[in-house]
């Protein structure tokens, strides 16, 4: 049994079996106030069409990681708001395909997650209201007049759309398919459709809202799920949440705390690590002329310290040589070229992406001492290099 709810009002539930059958379905004043039916094994939160947007995009990535990462700067042009502001998720992604992204705010997503850990059961994904829509087995796409008065449309397994009656017009006008079949909800949008040059267009009497729709579904796949990255369930397939013992509880703190201390204090290792090779190509980059390394930090200070006595400017070069040691390591990047001239530091670095260029100038950011700028930037062999000038601040 699966268990469907809105994540906000009207708080309309359904629980269905896995073939599509509906088992029972209601509204309720507030999610607390939801009982669970019995059985449920799966949990899916419904979230408001109009505040989901899918788009598709070709991403030149290989890992999952990489194209959620490269998706926000692939789409920042068709968006309307600041991609900083937005929370991306894959919808479908296969390397060397189209990648399907669902987009939605950063404060709506932060309010429904908000709001799902309120809940005494455990949710296993958050989909947009539109692909809960079912598919005509002889059509190539859904339109249905929702409750609220949006138009919604799907086209597909994993896309969707909430539109406006003037969308409807722009979309129509844009639809390669003038001729391909259409399933339309509301007779009115139907007439509007036909006289606009449709040629196959059905009525199809499904309802105006997902507990409607999952009437006339054969089979539930569940597509859209938002719930990724920081936001993935930590349950999986559970249909709510029993209530746990206070000794297991305490137990499982316990051991979670054990563990985590356990991470940290390998990940802290293997950055320091990291800091000391990062450091050690650093100096080498600045003084090739040395012929043995032992310890890469205190040789760093020694020769600087040599630089300081020795020249008028030495010493701005060791607090902008610096900070180059702290930032480059925490964004993974890495240096190509590096030159001091005129108290001013120049630095070529290579990092995966321009969200990496961008991370490594916020952490530069961070020193009080310094003043950066991004001279330029650049892409080549699937890496992304930026030349930087640093030098101090001001005051």
């Amino acid at each position: 049994m699966i268990l469907f709810f809105s994540i906000e009002p009207p708080y309309r539930w359904a629980a269905c079996e896995e073939n599509g059958n509906v088992d029972s379905r209601g509204t309720v004043d507030s999610l607390e106030s939801m009982s669970m039916p019995k059985g449920v094994k799966q949990v899916i939160a419904v979230a408001p069409a109009n505040d989901v947007i899918i788009r598709k995009v070709t991403l030149p990535a290989k890992t999952r990681n990489k194209a959620l990462a490269a998706a926000p700067y692939a789409l920042e042009e068709t968006l309307a708001s600041d991609v900083e502001h937005l929370y991306f998720a894959l919808v479908d992604w296969k390397p060397g395909a189209e990648t399907i992204v669902a987009i939605t705010a950063e404060e709506k997503i932060n309010k429904w997650i908000q709001t799902l850990t309120e809940l005494p059961f455990a949710v296993d994904a958050l989909v947009p209201e539109y692909l809960l829509i079912p598919i005509h087995p002889q059509t190539k796409a859904t339109i249905v007049q929702s409750e609220t008065g949006s138009i919604l449309i799907r086209t597909s397994a994993d896309e969707g759309l909430a539109l406006d009656s003037y969308g409807l017009e722009v979309w129509w006008r844009d639809h390669a398919e003038k001729d391909a079949a259409i399933a339309c909800q509301d007779a009115e949008i139907a007439r509007q459709l036909v006289t606009a040059g449709g040629t196959m267009i059905r009525e199809w009497n499904i309802g105006d809202n997902f507990t409607d729709w999952l009437e006339h579904k054969t089979q539930i796949k569940i597509s859209g799920n938002l719930l990724q990255g920081a936001y993935k369930p930590r349950h999986h397939g559970q249909g709510y949440g029993l209530y746990k013992t206070a000794a297991i509880l305490l137990f499982a703190a316990f051991l979670i705390h054990l563990i985590a201390n356990g991470y940290e204090y390998m990940d802290l290792a293997s950055k320091n690590e990291q800091l000391d090779e990062d450091i050690k190509a650093v100096f080498l980059d600045t003084f090739p002329d040395t012929q043995r390394i032992v310890n890469p930090r205190l040789q760093m200070t020694q020769r600087a310290k040599q630089l300081r006595s020795g020249y008028v400017g030495a010493g701005e070069f060791q607090i902008l040589l610096s900070s180059v040691a702290r930032a480059i390591p925490a964004t993974q990047g890495k240096i190509e070229e590096i030159n001091f001239r005129d108290n001013e530091l120049i630095i070529t670095c290579v990092t995966n992406d321009f969200a990496g260029l961008d991370r490594l100038k916020k952490k530069f950011a961070e020193d009080p001492q310094v003043r950066v700028e991004l001279l330029s930037s650049g892409s080549r062999d699937n890496r992304v290099s930026g030349r930087f000038k640093i030098d101090r601040a001001e005051g």
